[in-house]
C-alpha cells in the first residue's frame, strides 16, 4: 500500500488508536464501516479487514499491522494468537532500539576518546593494555591489533619512556586516582595519572592511565623562573658593579703611576727593586682585566640598545671575520663562509649585532681543537615565525665547529648568566647569556644543537626588516 520509507502521519489512523489506548483493534470488514481516513485508503487499494496492535515495553514501540484482501480474514482467536507474538517482538524491538542506543553512545565515547590529545590507554590488572586512544596509537607507531594486549612495559619504551619498565609496578592501583610526574634522560617531561575502573562490588578492575607531554610547558616555566631571576641579579649586579669600579679606578691609577716611577734609573739599582716593575704590571693588567669583567656585568645588568638600522647581514659578519680571522690563523682554525647572497636585510643596532657573532664564534675558536673548521652559514629560515606583530619571515645565521660538544646534562645552563665550563679566568660566563639578550631584543631566538666528539651548532635566527 505504502511504499517502504513512506512517513505517514499516526493521528486519525487505526495504529494511533492503538498506540494511544494501548489495545488491539480489528476491523472485520471494512465495507461495513470505515472510522479513520487511513481505512479509506486501504479500502480503495483492495485491503478488506485489518488488525492492529500495539508493540509495548514499558513505553509504546510500535504498532504490529496486519491486513488482508479478504474480509472477517481475521477473528477473536486470531487475536487471542497475535497478542502474544506481538510482546515478543516488542522485546525484539525493545532489544533492537537498546543495541542501535549503545551503539551510538559507543560511537560517541571512542570519538571523544580519539578527540584526546593526550596518550590514554586502559590495563588490566595483569598490566596488559585492553584499549588506547588514536594519540598513542599514532605516539606508538602501532595499529589497534598490534597494541591490544601488549605489556604496559613494552608500551612506554614505544613512546619513548625508558626510565621505568612499568608506571604501574611501584604506583598500585588504589582506591583514588595516583599521580606522579617522570623526567627522562633526553629532557621529556610527562605528568602520570591512573584512575582506577571498579566493578558493581566496587573491586578495582582495570584502570585508566593519561600520559601528558609538558616538557615544553616545563622550559616556558623554567624560562619564567630564570627570567625572574635575571631581572633581580641584574639589580644586584649593577649596584656591586658601581661599587667595586669607584675603587678599582683609583687603584689602576695608582698603579700607573707606580708603573712611571718603576722607571726610574735610580730606583732600578736598589737592591731587590728589579722584580717590582714586572708585579706592578701584573698587577696593572690584572686591574684592566677586572674593569673589563665590571663591564661585561653593567652590560648584562643595564643593557643599551644602540640605534637600529637597516642593514646586510652578510657585510657586518664579514665586518667580524676581519676581526677574528687573525686569532683564526694562530689557533690553525679553518674559517669556512657559506653566505647567501639574495639575503633580505634586518632592522637592527650593528654594534650588538656584531657583538653577538664575535662572541659565540669567539667561543667556538676556545673549544674547537688546533686544525678545526667552523662553518658560517646565512639564509633564509623556512620557518614562518609568529611575533608580537604578526607573522614575519625569519633570517638564519648557524656558526658550527667541529670541536668537543656540549654535554646534554649541562646544554640547558649555557645560557645561564655566570655559568662556564672554561677555567678560572678564562672567562666571566655571560658571554652566551649576552648573546640570548641581544637576539631576543631584535625579535629574535637563538638555538643550539650538540653531541660530545661532534661539535656544536648555533643558530641566530633574526625578523626580516619589513623595509628594504
Amino acid at each position: 500500500v505504502l511504499p517502504k520509507g513512506v512517513k505517514a502521519p499516526v493521528e486519525g489512523t487505526s495504529s494511533g488508536w492503538a498506540a494511544k489506548n494501548n489495545e488491539p483493534y480489528i476491523n472485520y470488514d471494512l465495507r461495513r464501516e470505515i472510522p479513520f481516513a487511513i481505512d479509506r485508503k486501504l479500502y480503495d487499494e483492495g485491503i478488506r479487514s485489518t488488525v492492529s496492535i500495539p508493540l509495548y515495553q514499558d513505553r509504546v514501540l510500535g504498532v504490529f499491522n496486519l491486513d488482508s484482501i479478504e474480509p472477517m480474514r481475521y477473528s477473536p482467536d486470531d487475536l487471542q494468537l497475535l497478542v502474544p507474538i506481538s510482546k515478543h517482538i516488542s522485546i525484539a524491538l525493545e532489544n533492537t532500539f537498546l543495541f542501535e542506543e549503545v551503539s551510538r553512545e559507543k560511537m560517541e565515547w571512542e570519538k571523544t576518546f580519539d578527540a584526546i590529545t593526550d596518550m590514554v590507554w586502559i590495563e588490566g590488572r595483569d598490566r596488559l593494555v585492553l584499549r588506547a586512544n588514536k594519540a598513542l596509537l599514532d605516539n606508538a607507531g602501532l595499529s589497534v591489533s598490534e597494541l591490544r594486549g601488549m605489556h604496559c612495559s613494552n608500551l612506554l619504551a614505544r613512546v619513548g619512556i625508558v626510565s621505568v619498565d612499568c608506571l604501574c609496578e611501584d604506583l598500585p592501583v588504589q582506591e583514588s586516582q595516583s599521580f606522579r610526574e617522570i623526567r627522562e634522560t633526553s629532557g621529556s617531561v610527562y605528568n602520570f595519572w591512573i584512575y582506577p575502573l571498579k566493578n558493581e562490588k566496587g573491586k578495582v578492575y582495570a584502570s585508566v592511565h593519561y600520559l601528558k607531554d609538558v616538557t615544553n610547558q616545563k622550559r616556558i616555566e623554567q624560562q619564567l623562573i630564570r627570567n625572574d631571576k635575571l631581572a633581580s641579579l641584574g639589580i644586584l649586579v649593577s649596584g656591586i658593579a658601581h661599587e667595586i669600579n669607584n675603587p678599582l679606578g683609583i687603584i689602576a691609577g695608582y698603579s700607573e703611576a707606580l708603573l712611571d716611577r718603576a722607571e726610574d734609573e735610580d730606583l732600578k739599582a736598589v737592591k731587590g727593586f728589579e722584580d717590582f716593575p714586572e708585579y706592578l704590571e701584573t698587577i696593572h693588567k690584572e686591574i684592566f682585566r677586572c674593569k673589563e669583567i665590571l663591564g661585561s656585568l653593567l652590560g648584562f645588568a643595564s643593557p643599551q640598545s644602540g640605534k637600529t638600522r637597516i642593514l646586510d647581514i652578510n657585510e657586518l659578519i664579514m665586518e667580524v671575520m676581519l676581526l677574528v680571522k687573525h686569532k683564526a690563523k694562530s689557533l690553525k682554525h679553518n674559517l669556512d663562509l657559506d653566505l647567501n647572497r639574495d639575503l633580505p636585510k634586518v632592522n637592527a643596532d650593528p654594534g650588538s649585532l656584531r657583538q653577538l657573532f664575535m662572541n659565540i664564534i669567539i667561543n667556538a675558536m676556545y673549544y674547537t681543537p688546533e686544525g678545526g673548521k667552523i662553518r658560517i652559514l646565512t639564509g633564509i629560515d623556512n620557518v614562518i615565525q609568529n611575533t608580537a606583530s604578526g607573522e614575519k619571515q625569519m633570517l638564519k645565521i648557524s656558526i658550527s665547529d667541529t670541536g668537543s660538544g656540549i654535554a646534554e646534562d649541562i646544554i640547558e645552563r649555557i645560557f645561564d648568566p655566570f655559568y662556564t665550563t672554561k677555567p678560572t679566568g678564562a672567562g666571566a660566563g655571560l658571554g652566551l647569556s649576552i648573546c640570548q639578550r641581544i637576539a631576543r631584543e631584535h625579535g629574535g631566538m637563538i638555538e643550539v644543537e650538540s653531541g660530545q666528539g661532534v661539535g656544536t651548532t648555533f643558530s641566530i635566527r633574526l625578523p626580516v626588516a619589513e623595509e628594504q
